[in-house]
This record gives C-alpha cells, sequence and structure tokens, in this order.
C-alpha cells in the first residue's frame, strides 16, 4: 500500500535525513512550501531564504538537495502506483 506523504510526514523525514530538530524543519519546510522547486532561480531563491534563516550556504544547499530526493521519490511512487489506496 501507498501512503500519501502529508507536511508532518514531510518534516519527519526532513529530521531523519537532517538530524535537524523539529522547529529547523519547519523553517524549511515554510521556505520550500513559499518556493517553486522548479527553475534556476527558484533554487537560488531557496538556497538564499534558508541562509536568511540562519543556515549556511553549504548546509542550505545540502537542505535542498535533500528535499528534493525526499520529494522526487513520492512523486516517483506516485506515478508508480496512480491507483493504490492513499491512507
Amino acid at each position: 500500500m501507498v501512503k500519501k506523504m502529508n507536511k508532518k510526514e514531510f518534516i519527519k523525514a526532513l529530521q531523519e535525513k537532517t538530524n535537524y530538530s523539529e522547529d529547523k524543519c519547519i523553517i524549511i519546510n515554510n521556505v520550500l512550501e513559499n518556493n517553486s522547486f522548479i527553475g534556476k532561480k527558484n533554487i537560488d531563491k531557496i538556497i538564499n531564504d534558508l541562509m536568511i534563516n540562519s543556515f549556511t550556504e553549504e548546509e542550505a544547499h545540502n537542505i535542498y538537495n535533500i528535499a528534493k530526493e525526499i520529494i522526487f521519490k513520492e512523486l516517483k511512487n506516485k506515478l508508480k502506483h496512480p491507483f493504490k489506496s492513499q491512507n
């Protein structure tokens, strides 16, 4: 059964992959929600927004890559199993 990822599960996945606190992962999630993931300008905006929120440039790039990996993995699962239960 494929489970649909919601905001809380995304934050939990970020915590597991980054080893950051829940508060930092909520900040990361808010930055990602306020920006589109597609396009070079948007990548730069996400990195800059993360840096404004007390992350170093290296951390911001790492966070972006981890978030991209989580999101694309979920999209891939959705495409592989479009008619499975979403519970």
